[in-house]
């Protein structure tokens, strides 16, 4: 009993014995893919007359998207949504608002995405010029995304646990102690802000997609044995 009373307490004892930190590393990346969705949008009285005013106005952005570059494999399309428009007015001899159908309206979304992001945003930056042609459209603001994040993951891990072990020998110098093994080491939170921008860092984890130009940060929690 005295044996295993004493063993108990050297546990205790060099459990207390460790050194905590937390290591943290960051990098500036560009972003490598710009996603750019426009809805084309189009009425009519009838199904069919919708149809064919929505069937012009895709053709036209379609040729108008390939004219300025950007080719026929960096765009996707979206089904082709159908609805029935409907009109509310006041009608005086119920007192009452009645429901009338007004025609139907065609919708479908084109999404470009592209390697090529100065391309791209050209192209984004002039579309409005379609407006002059009685086109009815929206366009979204491109997403900018990076696309090697595993490989980045791995780079920055590797970087934060050499932070960690530089701030490891920090504290046990101080202590006049020395940095022995690894007891555990546990990832923090990897996120992507916008770069030289006031986005909040998120203990969930951030991804920016609206800026092209990126801070990844990552931390680790690592705790050793001194020596």
């Amino acid at each position: 009993v005295a044996l295993l009373s004493g063993g108990l307490k050297g546990f205790r004892s060099q459990s207390k014995k460790s050194i905590s930190v937390t290591g943290m590393a960051e990098k500036e990346i560009t972003s490598d893919l710009i996603v750019w969705k426009i809805t084309v949008n189009a009425e009519g009285s009838t199904r069919s007359s919708a149809f064919t005013e929505f069937e012009k106005a895709a053709r036209v952005m379609r040729q108008y998207l390939q004219t300025h570059g950007i080719p026929e494999k960096e765009i996707t399309m979206s089904s082709v949504d159908i609805s029935k428009r409907t009109k509310d007015f006041w009608d005086e001899d119920s007192r009452k608002y009645v429901t009338l159908e007004n025609g139907y309206s065609v919708s479908q979304t084109f999404t470009v995405s592209s390697n090529e992001l100065k391309r791209v945003e050209g192209v984004y930056q002039r579309i409005s010029e379609l407006y002059n042609s009685g086109m009815d459209f929206s366009s979204e603001k491109p997403l900018y995304y990076y696309t090697k994040l595993n490989d980045l993951k791995m780079e920055m891990l590797n970087q934060a646990s050499a932070n960690a072990y530089e701030r490891a020998q920090t504290i046990a110098k101080g202590s006049d102690s020395k940095v022995g093994s690894i007891v555990s080491s546990t990832m923090g939170v990897f996120q992507i802000v916008g770069l030289n921008s006031d986005e909040d860092y998120s203990w969930g984890g951030t991804f920016n997609t609206s800026d092209k130009e990126k801070k990844a940060s990552i931390t680790i929690r690592a705790t050793y044995s001194p020596r």
